[in-house]
């Protein structure tokens, strides 16, 4: 595991990158469980392209692909910062930094989170996407437990607000699928060199 610490306005953010088969991610898999969750409890169910019931399989989708690059950012919520705040700083410093990567190293990667490219989806006005070049599903979309992946390869537990409690810590998760020889030297070298 190669972990790099950078600051940005301001803010302190933690990187860590590892390098795994597909093959062992898979066992991540719970499409069921998540398909379920996100059809009672996302606004975006079935409203994005990029989500369920769109969205496919993790092993289905990566099955031209041999490894990926997973991907972890985390920074803390620092007072007076809403958690969402966080989150979306996160994913924005993280997706330009994979949106990179999969342009130099010409891999395909995953986003963090449901696609935003536009203010409102094609899905919404029954058409098809407007951006399918650009739209990207994340990990979890495709049946990743993201809890599970996070604790046991990069030994730290995702926190979300609770109805007691705020969390302290805000986590985005993203990666790049490639083929061939990728070392996570490679990303520390691109992620040093990036100005975000």
């Amino acid at each position: 595991m190669k972990k790099i610490k950078f600051e940005k306005n301001g803010k302190i953010f933690n990187l860590k990158a590892v390098v795994c088969e597909n093959e062992y991610l898979i066992k991540f898999m719970n499409r069921d469980y998540f398909y379920s969750l996100c059809k009672t409890e996302c606004p975006n169910f079935n409203k994005n392209w990029s989500c369920p019931p769109n969205s496919p399989r993790f092993d289905e989708f990566v099955e031209d692909y041999k490894n990926s690059l997973i991907v972890e950012l985390t920074s803390e919520v620092e007072d007076g910062e809403e958690f969402m705040e966080a989150y979306s700083e996160n994913r924005e410093t993280l997706e330009a930094l994979l949106s990179k990567m999969q342009i130099d190293f010409e891999c395909l990667k995953t986003s963090c989170g449901s696609c935003n490219l536009c203010e409102r989806c094609a899905i919404l006005d029954n058409k098809n996407c407007y951006r399918p070049e650009k739209m990207r599903y994340s990990m979890e979309a495709m049946g990743v437990d993201l809890q599970k992946m996070s604790e046991e390869i990069f030994d730290h537990e995702i926190s979300w607000n609770t109805e007691t409690e705020k969390a302290k810590v805000c986590t985005s998760i993203g990666s790049i699928l490639f083929n061939g020889t990728f070392l996570e030297d490679d990303f520390c070298d691109l992620a040093r060199n990036y100005r975000f």
